[in-house]
């Protein structure tokens, strides 16, 4: 028997509000991107979240902060004898 393409079925439903006229430029830019409203309003926010997630997980330095900071990675650390010492305490939620 031939096999099937099958696309996954979704169970999440999301909602949103909008008013006449943001409804009606979305589904104006859906028709022109060939899709319904829901499937328009799903891939740009999609595209916009993957964005997003993307410039908050980057940091961009100078190239002077760029030397700054691998020349403090790679100095020896500096003693923390308190930070030793909370290490050394048996943790609140072994009790």
């Amino acid at each position: 028997m031939p096999r099937v393409a099958t696309t996954p079925q979704k169970e999440d439903r999301l909602s949103i509000r909008a008013d006449a006229n943001q409804k009606s430029m979305l589904a104006r830019a859906a028709r022109a991107q060939h899709m319904n409203v829901s499937q328009f309003v799903l891939q740009a926010s999609l595209s916009a979240a993957q964005r997003v997630i993307e410039e908050e997980s980057r940091i961009v330095v100078s190239p002077e902060e760029y030397e700054w900071l691998c020349k403090v990675m790679d100095e020896p650390a500096t003693p923390a004898p308190r930070l030793g010492a909370a290490l050394a305490q048996k943790p609140v939620w072994d009790d």
